[in-house]
């Protein structure tokens, strides 16, 4: 991914370490914003990248299958999200993996489509990269994480010793730089990949211990995750119509994104909670309910080798 858009990178790299700066000389400011900073994040950049996947549907399969195709993806789609909904009400601890699982799995979908797999080691890793984008953070601040997770479960969870935390980051992380070099080995990266590699993963090591939980979350989430996805799917679309643009996409998203961050806030409001942990649990409860079938139309997307490569500075342009 990074070989493929380097300016994209480049400003990820830099504001993720701004962040981490910034949390050393002005903590208290940088604490006092992470809230609204997370929630503005995810609304604007996270949740819009998944609003047009009705978009990418319709240009995978409605040429093949005309309407009932269409249809059929609205009735796949919500009745996924519904049954997901069930599960969350019948079992959330059972859910919670699931969630947990299907994450990882996104986000190394997500970093690593550009590598050429088979499914097994593909899948492997996948999660590997997953865990650590997803658990870093969450033993790095493990006092913040604990109460939310607990809102979501409806049960405490274990108590757990600063050693065995910070034990599961280091081996987390080598397994991380371990995946890296087995792909170098196999031919898979080039070396300035491999270093490219590398420096994100500690770039992002620094912005997970350093910032706040939820600040860092919705930086990887909304920067480095969702951004990359969108140039992905912007891309796709130009490979079917070549005038496509960021206000094309923009435009394609804005209804979805709006139906969505009113469909969080019912969730929210019909919660009657107004503990702060609760609403971040029902947040991520949302997420997870968005991501499995995003997540099963971005693997036929990749798949399906739609996904061309593009500058950030080019394929965005108006």
């Amino acid at each position: 991914m990074t070989a493929r858009y380097p300016q994209l990178y480049l400003w990820l790299r830099l504001s993720s370490l701004v962040m981490s700066v910034l949390v050393l000389l002005v903590p208290g400011a940088v604490q006092h914003l992470s809230l609204f900073l997370a929630l503005l994040l995810i609304a604007g950049l996270g949740i819009p990248h998944g609003a047009t996947d009705h978009r990418i549907f319709h240009v995978l399969l409605q040429q093949r299958g005309g309407r009932p195709a269409m249809l059929g993806f609205y009735g796949g789609y919500l009745g996924l999200m519904l049954i997901y909904a069930l599960l969350w009400w019948l079992s959330p601890i059972f859910s919670l993996l699931v969630f947990l699982g299907t994450s990882m799995y996104h986000f190394g979908q997500s970093n690593w489509n550009y590598v050429s797999l088979n499914s097994g080691f593909r899948a492997l890793l996948y999660l590997v990269y997953g865990t650590f984008v997803l658990f870093v953070p969450i033993l790095a601040h493990f006092e913040t994480a604990q109460p939310i997770v607990e809102s979501i479960i409806q049960r405490p969870l274990p108590q757990v010793s600063t050693q065995f935390l910070n034990g599961g980051i280091g081996l987390i992380t080598i397994l991380n730089l371990v995946s890296i070099i087995a792909l170098w080995m196999r031919g898979k990266l080039s070396k300035q990949e491999v270093w490219a590699e590398v420096l994100n993963a500690c770039i992002l090591l620094v912005l997970f211990v350093s910032t706040p939980l939820l600040l860092g979350f919705a930086l990887y989430f909304s920067g480095w995750h969702a951004l990359s996805s969108i140039q992905d799917q912007i891309a796709f679309f130009q490979s079917q119509k070549p005038g496509f643009r960021l206000k094309d996409y923009v435009k394609a998203a804005m209804p979805y994104t709006g139906l969505a961050i009113f469909g969080l806030m019912m969730m929210i409001w019909y919660s009657n909670s107004i503990q702060l942990d609760a609403a971040w649990g029902i947040l991520f409860i949302f997420l997870s309910l968005v991501t499995l079938p995003h997540l099963l139309l971005i693997e036929m997307l990749y798949g399906m080798g739609h996904a061309t490569e593009a500058e950030w500075g080019t394929s965005v342009s108006d």
